[in-house]
């Protein structure tokens, strides 16, 4: 299962435990901090198995508080005197109300404790119910993302065999915690696009050689014929220039200094799979053509299928020459 799939099934299901107690507070707390591990979320994490730990603790305390109450009830007396202008008074111990203030006290403390498991499941519910929202609309925008990969990268195989490999890097080191791993997800996608450039349009010198992304726009212009559309795609590729170029900026400093941020990596990434897509449908239509033009210049070279039925017709043979006698 993909992690976005597994992230939103497990949050729907918390979910339902939570509004159907379906489960003990503490294992769905449990289930929250494996959530937030899918999240990446590792204060989450710690934080969810503490209030776990309280919740089944405090789920004991409230079991015993319901056997203490109901040992704590006075017993039912009936109480006659013979005497019908005498007052009688049902009460023990001198006096007191019973059990009453017993039980007082353990309402007030079963009280405290419900309170604490109430916020628990409140704030756990809001926390699930927020993933989910944002999951359910970023699993689309994810859907269209796969779209694109799945398209493209089967044709970057038959250029990069390890493309599936590099891609999967990429995504590996976005869901780090680290920032180095987010510059290497950015500095892996130059790596590609550069590699990708030197296929398609390779450098001709070598000051051509640092600037793949021009050469990469040289490649596409000449081979897209709507207007429209190449400024699109120059657009495309203008943006993800400035966003590496930025990012890459940010790493040059001291070694724990100028580290690009989560957000800004993962754009580099989207850029450079939009780009990437954009080329490998140009690449694949672009061969598409070739090859069409391939095929019609060998059909006006072969014989009409009327020449291939008859054959040529053999030249008929010339005499032999009298012999003088």
């Amino acid at each position: 299962m993909k992690r976005n799939d597994e992230i939103l099934q497990l949050s729907g299901e918390i979910m339902l435990d939570i509004t159907e107690g379906r489960l003990p507070l503490y294992v769905i707390l449990l289930k929250a901090s494996r959530l937030s591990l899918l999240l990446d979320m590792p204060k989450n994490v710690d934080v969810l198995k503490e209030w776990s730990k309280y919740a089944e603790q405090n789920q004991f305390v409230i079991d015993t508080f319901r056997s203490s109450i109901e040992s704590a009830k006075d017993p039912d007396v009936s109480i006659t005197s013979a005497n019908p202008n005498e007052f009688v008074n049902g009460r023990f111990g001198g006096g007191t109300n019973g059990n009453t203030w017993e039980r007082s006290n353990l309402r007030t403390e079963a009280n405290k404790v419900v309170g604490y498991l109430a916020r628990y499941r409140s704030e756990t519910y809001t926390f699930v119910s927020g993933v989910n929202n944002n999951w359910q609309f970023g699993n689309i925008a994810q859907t269209i993302f796969e779209k694109k990969r799945k398209r493209a990268e089967p044709v970057l195989e038959r250029i990069f065999p390890d493309t599936s490999q590099r891609l999967n890097s990429i995504e590996q080191n976005l869901r780090s915690s680290n920032s180095e791993d987010w510059k290497n997800a950015v500095s892996s996608c130059r790596a590609l696009l550069m590699d990708i450039a030197d296929l398609l349009n390779p450098p001709k010198t070598a000051e051509d050689k640092g600037k793949y992304i021009n050469r990469l726009k040289d490649y596409v212009s000449p081979k897209i014929a709507s207007t429209t559309k190449k400024k699109l795609i120059k657009t495309y590729f203008d943006e993800l220039k400035a966003r590496i170029e930025y990012t890459m900026d940010l790493t040059q400093g001291g070694a724990h200094q100028g580290r690009p941020l989560l957000s800004e990596a993962e754009d580099v990434v989207l850029n450079t799979y939009l780009v990437i897509a954009e080329l490998m449908q140009v690449y694949t239509d672009n061969n598409k053509t070739e090859l069409l033009e391939r095929l019609t210049e060998l059909q006006a070279k072969e014989p009409s299928s009327d020449e291939i039925t008859r054959g040529k017709e053999p030249e008929p043979s010339k005499p032999p020459a009298d012999k003088k006698k």
